[in-house]
């Protein structure tokens, strides 16, 4: 192909793009421009086409200061490259090793928020429409495959899109992609083509790096079975973003009913979530993570699993997420919050609150219910002596006659000790806490039923060995608490069982 043809060609594919990606005739592009082959093709290309589409243009570089002097020659590169297209640029240096201890993440993950943070800056100072970034059909497959390496499940097989938006440190960011449908050889030929000369940047040579252990080891591996892989893990992608299109509007759908979003969490309402489809639970979930903190890019199907597991299941579990995210399980909902401000799903328990037998009790953001019956027209299944928990409600069933005197509720004290359901002697209620895996923030706000003789209930975990229903008991307590939205008032009188 003659050099006009392939400059002809490679300006199209770009303009091709541009119009895919939606963004209207006379538009405001901030291009990301690194000095290698491929962000200084698309710079060129910009540069070519955006008088007939009255592109208006800003160049942004970003020096890592990873690799000392040759890093300030790239930014010295790229300044001088747009003085002579007459482009103003922003420049900016960070510190990525900083960034990197400062918030414990891998080196290309610092690099990637820093950098994209840095991008948001510089959009919103310029009311840019877009930032347009030169990720290439090669990234793209690098990037299905990384994806398919961490078990990330559909979203990231379906890798980057032509166009995208963030949410980084409060600033949002479109990116745009022109070069997906292009090669990283094709960059480089247009290059040469129009006679310019993009920097090396050696830290692509480096094994070190996770992606370029993949470019420079895993692929052509893969590539010497099929010559094809590359392409075929790009219609891989495409594949699945279309299905994932279908999805999302049902995911849409349903996150509007269940799924809350305050300053400090996004919260899912643990009813509605259990009736929809386990494919929309998957994608509801990772949805709500992204909701909660947007640069996320490393949640993988193990996580999504290890979700579904923990909002299934008893209320007080947590788990651990990437970005220093925490997903806890309360007995109404589940919430995603950042670790380090986490608070236990249960609310607060202050002192101790006397129940009516029978009656309605308020206790905190509590509701309790007590009522006795008889062991006949009892529940099924009360005999076992096994607390019953649905979303949002603790149901337990008591021999009313081992309850006797006054029932108080409150959160455990210094020496308290239980004997759980099954136990022939006492333990220290915090050992049993710990065995229960009951997590550390919410020990202080478990609501304990305590009678005369001690701890009846640890409620949503276990009654006492001595409180449970027997052959010959008389009379049964049930006792129910339900969360409430809002805490209500203390009862300044409480009975006893009678």
């Amino acid at each position: 192909m003659d050099t006009d043809k392939l400059i002809s060609k490679f300006c199209q594919a770009v303009r091709n793009a541009l119009d895919q990606s939606g963004l209207s005739r006379g538009s405001r592009l901030v291009v990301a421009v690194s000095g290698g082959p491929d962000s200084l093709a698309l710079l060129h290309a910009l540069c070519r086409i955006g008088p007939e589409l009255g592109l208006s243009l800003h160049g942004a570089h970003l020096n890592h200061a990873l690799r000392g002097q040759a890093s300030d020659a790239d930014a010295e590169f790229v300044s001088e490259t747009f003085d002579r297209l007459g482009i103003p640029l922003a420049v900016d240096k960070a510190d990525v090793a900083a960034a990197q201890r400062l918030h414990r993440l891998s080196l290309e993950e610092a690099a990637r928020q820093v950098r994209l943070g840095f991008l948001a800056r510089v959009m919103a100072e310029q009311d840019a429409d877009a930032v347009a970034v030169g990720h290439t059909h090669d990234d793209q497959a690098e990037t299905v495959l990384l994806h398919l390496i961490r078990g990330s499940g559909l979203t990231g097989i379906r890798g980057m899109q032509t166009k995208s938006t963030l949410n980084i440190d409060e600033n949002m960011v479109t990116l745009v992609r022109p070069l997906l449908d292009v090669t990283r050889e094709e960059t480089e030929e247009f290059c040469r083509a129009i006679g310019v000369a993009p920097r090396l940047d050696e830290s692509n040579l480096s094994s070190q790096m996770t992606r370029n252990r993949v470019r420079l080891e895993l692929l052509p591996l893969m590539t010497s079975i099929n010559p094809g892989v590359k392409d075929a893990l790009v219609r891989l992608s495409r594949n699945v973003a279309l299905d994932l299109a279908l999805i999302e509007r049902t995911v849409d759908q349903a996150a509007a009913i269940v799924v809350s979003q305050g300053d400090q969490a996004v919260k899912i309402d643990r009813q509605g979530f259990a009736l929809l489809d386990p494919s929309v639970q998957h994608h509801l979930l990772r949805r709500a993570v992204l909701m909660a903190k947007p640069e996320v890019t490393d949640l993988t199907e193990s996580h999504v699993q290890a979700m579904i597991r923990l909002i299934s299941g008893p209320a007080g579990r947590s788990l651990d997420l990437p970005a220093r995210l925490r997903f806890s399980v309360s007995y109404a909902e589940a919430i995603i919050g950042d670790r380090d401000r986490s608070r236990s799903p249960l609310p607060e328990l202050h002192g101790e609150t006397r129940l009516s037998v029978p009656g309605e009790t308020s206790v905190g953001e509590w509701r309790v219910t007590v009522t006795t019956t008889t062991p006949s027209s009892s529940e099924p299944g009360v005999f076992s002596g096994l607390g019953q928990e649905s979303r949002g409600c603790l149901t337990a069933h008591f021999d009313a006659d081992a309850l006797a005197g006054p029932l108080i509720v409150r959160p455990r004290r210094v020496g308290d000790r239980f004997q759980p359901l099954g136990m022939e002697g006492s333990k220290k209620l915090q050992d049993f806490m710990i065995d229960s895996r009951m997590q550390r923030e919410s020990r202080d706000r478990a609501p304990l039923v305590v009678a005369e003789r001690g701890i009846a209930w640890v409620a949503g975990k276990r009654i006492a060995e001595w409180a449970r229903i027997r052959e010959d008991t008389r009379r049964v307590l049930r006792i129910e608490f339900t969360m409430t939205d809002e805490p209500g008032p203390r009862p300044e009188q409480a009975g006893e069982v009678t």
